[in-house]
């Protein structure tokens, strides 16, 4: 085999990684040594294709990244590494020396990509116009490798390795690249020089502009079925029950394969629900996705505290459970609303104890170290690498930076353990000898194609940026036809119908045969177990929860347990208790003065205990030595003042007791929403002897309402109050 290139060309499933691997057996037959290059991910799948054939002594797997760093250490040209979360970092720098404070990460992040784009492609700060967005690309570009100094990024190899001499140790006879769609300018310049002194093959589905294939393959026939499932749920049920079935041993039913000759494509959100179901169903599912800092538990806990906005999840990643528990259960968020909630339960000292945590100190590296060491992280330089580089990007601002900083940290990931779940751009270059890919419908699998931000269509086709790929291709297609080839036999399940309406298929399917129960809960009894409706002959806690109970008596069952926050009037609730705090607010106070005629005397929350059911009036105010009284219905900032014996009851009932009492002259009847003006429910007061309509109703009903409650009985009762109800997830209206 002699020194030179050999551009393989082929569509997915054409037998390229066959070739090359025939190719790459001789040599090792030979004792020869075989250079891999490939995608990070495909280290397993690679050593795995070759373990069959007995030892792989002398093949190296290598990235790119990795081959340019072993040909620069050769000859002595290495320099400190700058990582991916470095280069952001020095971006965000160069934008604030550019343009002022208040870089946030998303842009410096924006521009760092457009900078790796064109430094991958060789194209300098000069190839970009001097004007618009291409000209704030050029200048930060510009400040970017000022301000890198003698540090390398991942394109400085790419560059370096290029321009120095090729000393390779150990010498390899053949190097393959395969598991590409495609290559850039500077990694194929870089085979042609490697190509001079060993043979290159390299397998491609798109050649580059130039090049020649030195011989081009044709699509193998690939056995495919398209299956139809009636919803997600149930295409993930036969998935796993496919798969219990395909890795079974034969004498229990099963297919016998190996775990590792099985592969599932999914979605990147379909993942974690099949992962939550690998013991139900007593499988090996392994999580192919990149690894994150952030979904560690060490990774959890900084970036709970480092949260601008906490919630009751980040105070139980942090320890702080009482709180958190009740935070979770409340659906709050912030430290206004989280204050307020522990000042309220009585928590202030477990509030203050988080709060303690998590401001800095005036060194705030000394602060980091000393809360990393209270937190348990083990890896603490990593963190505080990711600070340093923080408070390079911004000093005024830099928890942010590293927050974000630390939400983009990349993880190893663990040797493959099982049936892998990958998203499908992990999924290329890699092929098994069984695969499932879920959700094949339109939409679900595209590259994204868009314009740049910076760099349009038109300006890709003007000068030295011609070099750079246009970002409108239309490759869709072929990744579809990658994703469906990715094994001898391929299964593309579908579901037809989801949460948001009717699925478009990618391709017609059939109904797959049904599979036997897999998982120990599908295994159980068919009869389902409904426990009893709730029964209860206690009186009402008070008139309205009667009158809701008329509504719907399920509901109003649930009501007595704090599932949700009150319905009450929002704000009136901290009368009276916190009338002082409140007048020192700067919008409340005001308000509070201006209405002080109303407020002076006025009980809130009083309780008239009656023989079947309680009054619970939101306010009541005598005057004259009560002769005159004010009822109020107490409402949230902008509550309805409808009054209706629909909506209703309590003022109505209460008015026609106080205008039985002897010494009661006159009821006036208000409405008043919070930071609002109170207002008469009438022009004229309620006096003696009148008999308003709306009170008869209510007694009507009440009437009516007595012995249905008498009952005891909760049931469901579905109706237009469903749509406002906010307990749908744990209502039984389907037993009603």
């Amino acid at each position: 085999m002699k020194p030179g290139l050999y551009p393989l060309l082929g569509p997915p499933a054409s037998g390229k990684t066959t070739l090359a691997r025939e190719w790459a057996l001789e040599v090792l037959k030979r004792r020869g040594r075989v250079y891999w290059v490939g995608l990070p991910h495909q280290r397993a799948y690679v050593y795995r294709l070759f373990g069959g054939e007995g030892a792989v002594l002398g093949l190296e797997f290598m990235s790119f990244q990795a081959l340019y760093y072993r040909v620069l250490a050769e000859v002595g040209r290495l320099g400190p590494l700058l990582p991916g979360a470095g280069r952001v970092a020095l971006v965000g720098e160069a934008l604030r020396d550019l343009y002022g404070e208040g870089v946030a990460p998303g842009e410096a992040r924006l521009f760092a990509r457009a900078i790796a784009e064109l430094k991958r492609f060789g194209l300098s700060p000069f190839a970009l116009p001097k004007e618009g967005e291409a000209g704030r690309l050029r200048r930060v570009y510009f400040a970017y490798e000022r301000l890198k100094e003698k540090a390398l990024d991942y394109d400085d190899f790419r560059h370096r390795a290029g321009r120095v001499p090729l000393r390779l140790f150990p010498r390899p006879d053949l190097v393959v690249v395969d598991g590409f769609r495609e290559v850039g300018p500077l990694d194929l310049r870089f085979l042609k020089r490697l190509a001079r002194e060993v043979p290159v093959l390299l397998t491609l589905e798109l050649l580059p502009e130039g090049l020649e294939p030195w011989q081009t393959l044709s699509q193998r026939p690939v056995k495919k079925e398209v299956w139809a499932l009636a919803n997600p749920v149930e295409e993930a049920r036969h998935l796993l029950r496919a798969l219990k079935r395909a890795l079974a041993s034969r004498d229990l039913g099963g297919e016998g394969l190996d775990p590792f000759e099985v592969m599932v494509v999914a979605p990147e959100d379909r993942i974690p629900g099949l992962l939550l179901f690998q013991d139900e169903y007593g499988l090996p599912l392994y999580d192919g996705r990149e690894g994150a800092l952030a979904d560690t538990e060490e990774g959890e806990r900084v970036l709970a505290l480092l949260n601008p906005m906490p919630t009751g999840r980040d105070l139980l990643a942090l320890g702080f459970s009482a709180l958190g528990r009740r935070a979770l259960r409340l659906g709050l968020a912030g430290e206004e609303a989280l204050a307020l909630l522990a000042e309220r339960e009585g928590l202030l000292q477990e509030w203050q104890a988080f709060l303690a945590l998590r401001t800095p100190g005036p060194d705030l590296l000394a602060w980091a170290e000393e809360v990393l060491e209270r937190l348990g992280v083990a890896a603490k330089e990593l963190f505080l690498s990711r600070l340093r580089l923080a408070l390079r990007a911004d000093g005024r601002n830099p928890l942010a930076w590293w927050r974000s900083l630390l939400l983009d940290e990349a993880l190893p990931k663990e040797p493959l353990r099982g049936v892998a779940l990958l998203p499908p751009l992990r999924a290329m270059g890699v092929r098994a000898r069984r695969v499932y890919v879920l959700d094949w419908v339109a939409g679900r699998y595209t590259l994204g194609e868009g314009e740049d931000y910076f760099l349009l269509e038109e300006l890709r086709e003007r000068g030295l940026l011609r070099r750079l790929p246009r970002r409108l291709r239309g490759l869709d297609p072929l990744f579809l036809q990658a994703l469906s080839t990715r094994g001898e036999e391929v299964y593309l399940l579908y579901p037809e119908a989801g949460p948001s309406g009717a699925y478009e298929p990618l391709e017609k399917g059939m109904r797959p045969e049904p599979l036997l129960p897999s998982g120990r809960l599908e295994a159980l009894p068919e009869e389902s177990f409904t426990p009893p409706l709730p029964t209860s002959h206690a009186p009402p806690a008070h008139l309205e929860v009667l009158r809701r109970h008329g509504e719907c008596p399920f509901r109003t069952y649930l009501e007595r347990f704090p599932l949700r926050p009150e319905d009450g009037a929002l704000g009136w609730h901290l009368f009276p208790e916190r009338v002082d705090e409140l007048s020192q607010h700067p919008e409340v106070g005001p308000w509070l003065a201006l209405h002080q005629e109303h407020l002076k005397g006025m009980v809130f929350w009083a309780r008239w205990p009656g023989e079947r059911f309680t009054l619970r009036l939101d306010g009541v105010r005598r005057e004259a030595g009560g002769r005159v009284v004010h009822l109020y219905r107490l409402l949230p900032p902008g509550g309805d003042p409808d009054l209706s014996p629909r909506r209703r009851w309590t003022e109505w009932y209460a008015l026609g007791a106080f205008l039985r009492r002897k010494e009661v002259e006159e009821v006036h009847l208000w409405t008043w929403a919070f930071l609002g003006e109170p207002r008469p429910y009438r022009k004229n007061p309620y006096r003696k002897g009148d008999r308003p309509p709306q009170l008869e109703e209510v007694r009507a009903l009440v009437k009516e309402a007595l012995p249905r409650w008498g009952k005891g009985g909760f049931s469901p009762r579905p109706g237009y109050h469903c749509y406002a109800c906010g307990l749908a997830d744990i209502c039984r209206k389907e037993e009603a």
